[in-house]
């Protein structure tokens, strides 16, 4: 999983993320989080896959999600999945160990 930039969020053990929904996520699943032009990597087990619609995102999860706001948040998702994609999963993660800089 590969995240744009490093989101405040990845500092927390317990963090989310937005993504579209492929049914390729599974809670317990083992996956490894990288932030895009950065040398870092972080283990995490999937603790829960929610499925979300656009009009279920507020403020408040944009922020915690992605340090911004809703309509930013919105215009992020439309650039990387297209503006007719609305069928996404929260997905909530845990740090299982910090794989460190490679």
């Amino acid at each position: 999983m590969i995240f744009s930039k490093h989101y405040s969020k990845l500092d927390r053990d317990v963090f989310t993320t937005i993504r579209r929904n492929t049914g390729y996520y599974r809670p317990a699943q083992i996956i490894f989080c990288q932030v895009k032009g950065e040398r870092q990597e972080i283990k995490a087990s999937i603790l829960s896959v929610v499925p979300i619609k656009k009009s279920e995102i507020t403020d408040a999860l944009a922020q915690a999600d992605a340090d911004c706001s809703r309509t930013e948040l919105l215009a992020m998702l439309t650039d990387w999945y297209g503006s007719a994609c609305d069928d996404y999963v929260l997905i909530r993660l845990r740090k299982e160990s910090s794989a460190g800089r490679y």
